[in-house]
C-alpha cells in the first residue's frame, strides 16, 4: 500500500522562492533606511525610531516558527497581488517624490501582501502586531509635528511651573519661556517629551503583547497610563533642571541638561514598570473581594433562615 503524496497546497514554501523576495525587499528598503537615519534619526525626534526598528525584526524573527507551522491553504494571491500593487504604487511615489511618509508606510502593506499569498490570513494572524508596530517607524511629516509640539511644550512649561512654585521657588513663565531667579530656560523641541513619550507608548504595546496578561482592563489601564507617565517623566526631568541651574548656576544647569535625556528613560520606564505592579496588585485585591462577596452573602442567609426556623 503506497502513501499519499501530499497536496501541493500543503507543501512548505521553499527558501528558494523566498530568496529573490528577500533580495528585492532589502535593494527597495535599504536606501530609505539610509535616508531615514541621515535625515530624521539624528535628531530628538527619531531617536526612538532605530530601536523599535529592531524591536519588529526581533518579534517577526520570534515568530518564525508559527508562521512556518501556518497552513498554506488559506493563501489568498489574488488579495495578496492587489495589496502588492498598493504598496509598490506607494513605494515609487514615495521614492520619486521624496515623501519619506508614504515611502516608508509602504512597507507594511507589501509584507502583509507576501504573507497573503503565501500564508493567507493566518499569516497576517500570527505577524499582525510586528506589522502594526512599524507604524512608530514611519516618520511623521513637520507640519504635524510642530502642531504636535507646540501646545505640548507649552503644557510641560505650564506644569513645571506649577510645580516649582508649590514648591517655594521663585519662578515664572512666559510662553514656554520660564524664569528661575536670574536664570531663564526655553522648552526646546527636544524638551516636550514627545520623543519619550513615542518611546514608552512603543514599549508599553510590545510589554502588553509578550505579558499575555488575560485581564483586558489591566492591560487597558496600563496602555492608558503610558502618556500620563511620559509627561510627568517629562515634567520632573525639566524641574530638576530648574533646580540644578538654580543652585549650582548655568554651567551645572548645561551640564545636568546634556544627559537628562537619560535620566527622563529611566524614570519613565521606572514609573510604568512601577504602576504596572500596584495595579496589578489593586486588581489581585479586587478580584478576592468580588470572590469573598458571594461567600460572605451565602453565610449571612444560612444565619438568617436558621434564625427564622427558630
Amino acid at each position: 500500500m503506497s502513501a499519499l503524496a501530499p497536496s501541493p497546497s500543503a507543501q512548505p514554501m521553499p527558501m528558494a522562492s523566498l530568496l529573490p523576495l528577500g533580495i528585492g525587499l532589502l535593494a527597495m528598503y535599504v536606501p530609505t533606511f539610509v535616508d531615514v537615519a541621515t535625515t530624521f534619526w539624528r535628531n530628538e525626534r527619531g531617536t526612538a525610531g532605530p530601536l523599535i526598528l529592531m524591536i519588529c525584526a526581533w518579534i517577526a524573527w520570534r515568530q518564525r516558527d508559527e508562521l512556518i507551522k501556518a497552513s498554506p491553504d488559506g493563501a489568498m494571491p489574488r488579495l495578496g497581488a492587489a495589496m502588492l500593487a498598493i504598496g509598490l504604487a506607494a513605494y515609487v511615489i514615495g521614492r520619486s517624490q521624496e515623501i519619506h511618509l508614504i515611502e516608508v508606510g509602504s512597507l507594511i502593506p507589501v509584507l502583509a501582501s507576501l504573507l497573503l499569498i503565501y500564508r493567507g490570513i493566518a499569516g497576517l494572524r500570527v505577524m499582525w502586531f510586528a506589522l502594526g508596530f512599524l507604524l512608530f517607524v514611519v516618520p511623521l511629516p513637520g507640519s504635524l509635528l510642530d502642531a504636535i509640539l507646540l501646545p505640548l511644550k507649552q503644557q510641560v512649561s505650564l506644569a513645571s511651573e506649577s510645580v516649582m512654585y508649590w514648591l517655594g521657588y521663585p519662578v515664572a513663565r512666559s510662553g514656554v519661556v520660564l524664569n528661575i531667579g536670574p536664570y531663564q530656560l526655553l522648552i526646546a523641541d527636544a524638551c516636550s517629551g514627545l520623543s519619550s513619550m513615542i518611546s514608552l507608548t512603543g514599549i508599553g504595546l510590545v510589554f502588553v503583547y509578550l505579558a499575555r496578561n488575560p485581564s483586558w482592563i489591566h492591560n487597558a489601564i496600563l496602555l492608558l497610563a503610558v502618556l500620563p507617565i511620559a509627561f510627568a517623566a517629562n515634567v520632573i526631568r525639566v524641574c530638576l533642571l530648574m533646580w540644578v541651574t538654580y543652585a549650582y548656576g548655568d554651567g551645572a544647569g548645561r551640564a545636568f541638561h546634556d544627559q537628562a535625556g537619560y535620566l527622563e528613560i529611566v524614570l519613565a520606564f521606572a514609573m510604568f514598570f512601577g504602576f504596572d505592579w500596584l495595579l496589578a496588585g489593586l486588581l489581585r485585591l479586587l478580584g478576592r473581594g468580588r470572590n469573598n462577596l458571594p461567600a460572605r452573602q451565602a453565610s449571612t442567609g444560612i444565619h438568617l433562615q436558621k434564625g427564622g426556623s427558630r
